[in-house]
């Protein structure tokens, strides 16, 4: 069996998206694996079970470098000296922790592991360098086109978000990754026409063809046998409720949703909707709904376990995906990782979202309910979610085994 380094920031059984998808695409890959790592501080205890029952798992070998907390800077987490040095332990970590493995695999975010990878690169140009990429980096909307969000900012803030996007959101990170790595994971087709747009206007030193040819769409995906849905269980409650799981902030605005939620409420006033928000929720969105007297019909949560969440799933009578919202004429290069567990469950959904968002195609593909970020819009589209009788089911689920399948081809073509 061939060694692979992987580098990934945290790993699981942090139960966070960014590390659920790297170990899902490592998981049914031939190599022993070395795993260079930072220990999240909230592991979840049903992912660290499943861990323990997971064949797959014996052949990882993680190695705790730090822990993800003394590393992470943010707004919120100004302690850029400190910060930088834990990043450069880790980095020099994982470079040390090469010893000839035939390959290396990176995962941005964070950005840094690039940087170990492209040094152990330059030092080894045999070994294969396979790079996923879970967000785009280089001229990502979140740093070019998020103005509202950035004015809100107090002066110290706008300062630590332009360190934070020097050190940590680093455009060159993605451009030396497409230029040098052997093969480049994507998680949909948008994302990877997102990046090499921007790669293509901004940079161009190699033909884009070329990066083209390394890339591989890895969708998003699940692992059969941790599929625990049959042992959710229907609940009881008063109302009919429309549930979001995950962060809200940045592009991924809601005040369209609000007001049409209000517009339902007036044209429907003895229907008994009730929205529930799980994870990171603006102070501007709270205090639309409190103006314009939705609190009634609001709850607003903090984020709960995976298994937690996949039961709340369950017990709702429809989902919500908020999506990162774009100008029409931009590619959207976001695709929420719900989708995977809204398809499994078979869950009445609602987008938000584009047209030019792989969400969008997702939800025209399997006929399902999708509105552009206008209140009329949604609204029209609430009123067929709750009052109407057609499902409004996303299709999107392939097992880890299927998703990487064409990346199992591509790694054997190196080997030739």
């Amino acid at each position: 069996m061939k060694r692979c380094l992987a580098i990934s920031g945290t790993f699981v059984p942090a139960n966070e998206p960014m590390t659920q998808l790297v170990y899902k695409q490592l998981r049914r890959l031939p190599f022993e694996m070395e795993v260079c790592a930072l220990r999240y501080w909230e592991e979840d205890a049903t992912v660290g079970n499943r861990l323990e029952q997971d064949d797959h798992y014996r052949n990882f070998h993680v190695h705790w470098v730090d822990d993800y907390r003394k590393v992470l800077f943010s707004i919120r987490n100004v302690n850029l000296p400190s910060a930088l040095h834990h990043m450069q332990k880790y980095i020099d970590t994982a470079v040390s922790m090469y010893d000839g493995q035939e390959y290396i695999y990176t995962s941005s975010f964070p950005c840094y592991t690039v940087r170990a990878g492209m040094r152990i690169k330059e030092k080894n140009p045999a070994v294969k360098w396979i790079a996923n990429f879970t967000d785009p980096i280089n001229h990502s909307p979140y740093k070019v086109s998020d103005k509202e969000t950035y004015r809100a900012y107090s002066l110290p803030e706008k300062i630590a978000f332009r360190l934070y996007c020097r050190y940590y959101v680093v455009d060159e990170d993605e451009i030396n990754a497409l230029e040098n790595a052997d093969l480049l994971l994507f998680i949909c087709p948008e994302q990877r026409e997102f990046m090499l747009r921007q790669y293509e206007l901004y940079t161009h030193r190699i033909p884009v063809d070329e990066i083209r040819a390394k890339s591989v769409i890895v969708p998003l995906n699940y692992v059969p046998e941790w599929n625990t849905l049959e042992s959710l269980r229907d609940e009881a409650h008063a109302g009919f409720l429309l549930s979001h799981y995950g962060r809200v902030y940045g592009l991924r605005i809601i005040e369209e949703f609000i007001y049409a939620m209000r517009m339902f409420l007036d044209r429907h006033p003895d229907f008994p909707l009730v929205f529930e928000q799980y994870g990171e929720f603006r102070k501007s969105d709270r205090k639309l709904m409190e103006k314009l007297s939705l609190q009634d019909h609001v709850r607003i949560h903090e984020k709960i376990p995976y298994e937690a969440c996949l039961q709340k799933m369950k017990a709702s009578d429809a989902v919500l995906i908020f999506d990162t919202i774009l100008p029409e004429d931009e590619i959207q290069p976001y695709l929420p990782s719900k989708v995977i567990e809204y398809s499994l469950l078979q869950k009445n959904t609602l987008a938000i979202t584009t047209k030019t968002s792989p969400t969008w195609r997702i939800m025209q593909e399997s006929g399902a309910l999708a509105a552009s970020y206008d209140r009329n819009d949604i609204l029209s589209k609430l009123e067929l979610l709750c009052l109407g009788s057609t499902p409004s089911v996303i299709h999107y689920a392939s097992t880890d085994e299927e998703a990487v399948q064409d990346l199992l081809d591509r790694i054997g073509a190196l080997n030739d």
